[in-house]
């Protein structure tokens, strides 16, 4: 009651909003990709800046793609001599826009509903945060790990009952327009607050670190000027263009990202050109408890694997097999289904510098996925990014349950660490295995030495990254 008290006049007032228009824009799907020719074929459209494609062409799926009026009846033709059959799924995505802040407003009126069911702007989630900290002294402690482009704080809501525990890292929120992610970060912070006699071992086994809003300047911008603004706020020398992509700003292959400053990809002009993601990277490699690292993202209904374990057979296994305990998990709440892939699988292009593949291949995180909210490819329908609130309680129930799954495994080091155990492991089994050649000790112990070294190298070598 307090929070809905406390946010009333904001709620009542936050969507009053400027938006840019998308009257008369369109969104056309092409028939299911059959073939890699097929899906060669539409794959230079998505380099064009005029087109924004919400299912990117993959064999197996539809591509479905935002058009505006003046390029709507040359998309259609392209498409046709293409031979990919194109339909319009929506014939105003203005409507669909104006469905969503009308809904927002009523919500808004809502006194006793949970933060999480609805969609809360950037001040209101602060604020949420606050009050969770104000209202759970004994566990809650916010931390503002850095600011953004325009001054916004990067909130951190750490919960923690006692030192000397692993630590879990959740964010959201890096893209500005997946606004479907915070609200399964609040639910999550509900239940380990608000519903901690239920989850009471999942606070005593490890920390938490939640960031809601990874991108602030960009998300107040989606709210108040452009509902499907992706990027950062930062203006970009000699471009009109602003904004970076800060999921392709870190470092994890950045140098063979996007370099087109008006693309929605964009990659920076440099390594953490964003202040955004500078600031996550120095808390990551500050906080070495942290051992578990999720990005949340929307949409497709996948749980991404890491880039670099797909050069490492039994680390892939690992983290795939972790990962199929969360889809089990999601099922079981209402038979929903995701699958586990790597992003080019998903998405039929290569993500570079992104978040949870630099937490894997660079901090040295064990555990590092992005999971890819509703809707799915093959459940499209009228939805995008565009996530009606009515599901936002099954949603958050199901990744709730997604990241418990994950969490139980969680690794107790990460990798560099246990990199330097295995050396020294080694190095005393090399020691021990000289002492007993210059001593002279019989072969028998001489050959069981070398046995135990190969069984060390054999079972418990890491797989050592290019770092």
């Amino acid at each position: 009651m307090l929070w809905s008290v406390n946010l009333i006049l904001v709620c009542c007032t936050a969507t009053t909003l400027a938006y840019k228009s998308y009257e008369g824009y369109h969104v056309i799907r092409t028939k299911e990709l059959q073939s890699i020719d097929e899906m060669k074929n539409v794959l230079p459209l998505t380099k064009l800046n005029e087109y924004n494609f919400f299912i990117n062409p993959r064999i197996g799926s539809v591509a479905e793609i935002l058009v505006g009026p003046e390029q709507t009846e040359h998309l259609q033709n392209t498409l046709t001599t293409l031979g990919l059959a194109p339909t319009v799924t929506v014939e105003n995505f203005e409507r669909e826009l104006k469905k969503e802040r009308e809904q927002i407003e009523v919500s808004s009126l809502q006194r006793n509903s949970l933060p999480s069911v609805r969609y809360l702007n950037f001040d209101e989630i602060m604020e949420y945060i606050e009050l969770v900290a104000t209202t759970h002294p004994e566990i809650a402690t916010i931390i503002d790990i850095g600011s953004s482009w325009e001054g916004r704080p990067l909130r951190v809501l750490k919960l923690s009952n006692g030192p000397g525990k692993e630590a879990i890292f959740l964010e959201s929120l890096i893209h500005a327009n997946e606004w479907v992610g915070p609200p399964t970060i609040l639910h999550a912070i509900n239940e380990l607050t608000s519903n901690l006699l239920e989850n009471q071992a999942l606070l005593d086994a490890n920390d938490w670190y939640f960031l809601p809003v990874a991108n602030p300047d960009g998300y107040v911008f989606s709210w108040t000027e452009d509902r499907l603004w992706r990027k950062t706020r930062r203006p970009n020398n000699d471009s009109d263009c602003v904004g970076t992509d800060p999921n392709r700003n870190f470092d994890y292959r950045w140098q063979d990202g996007n370099s087109d400053m008006c693309s929605r990809s964009y990659q920076g002009s440099r390594l953490y050109s964003e202040p955004e993601c500078e600031a996550i990277a120095k808390f990551i490699l500050d906080h070495k408890e942290i051992t578990f690292y999720l990005a949340v993202h929307s949409y497709g209904q996948f749980i991404l694997l890491p880039w670099e374990a797909e050069n490492h057979q039994r680390e892939h296994n690992d983290l795939k097999s972790v990962a199929e305990d969360a889809l089990q998990a999601i099922a079981a709440v209402n038979g929903t289904q995701y699958k586990v892939v790597y992003a080019h699988e998903a998405y039929s292009y290569f993500a570079h510098g992104t978040s949870y593949d630099w937490a894997y291949a660079k901090a040295g995180i064990r555990l590092s996925y992005t999971i890819e909210l509703p809707p799915s490819a093959e459940n499209f329908g009228r939805q995008n990014f565009i996530v009606d609130s009515k599901q936002l309680p099954l949603i958050n129930a199901e990744c709730w349950e997604a990241y418990k799954a994950l969490v139980s495994h969680l690794p107790k080091t990460r990798r560099e660490e246990s990199e330097h155990k295995y050396i020294v492991y080694v190095f005393f089994l090399v020691v021990i295995k000289a002492i007993v050649l210059v001593s002279g000790i019989s072969l028998a112990y001489t050959q069981l030495s070398y046995r135990v070294e190969d069984w060390v190298v054999s079972t418990h070598q890491p797989q050592i990254l290019a770092w």
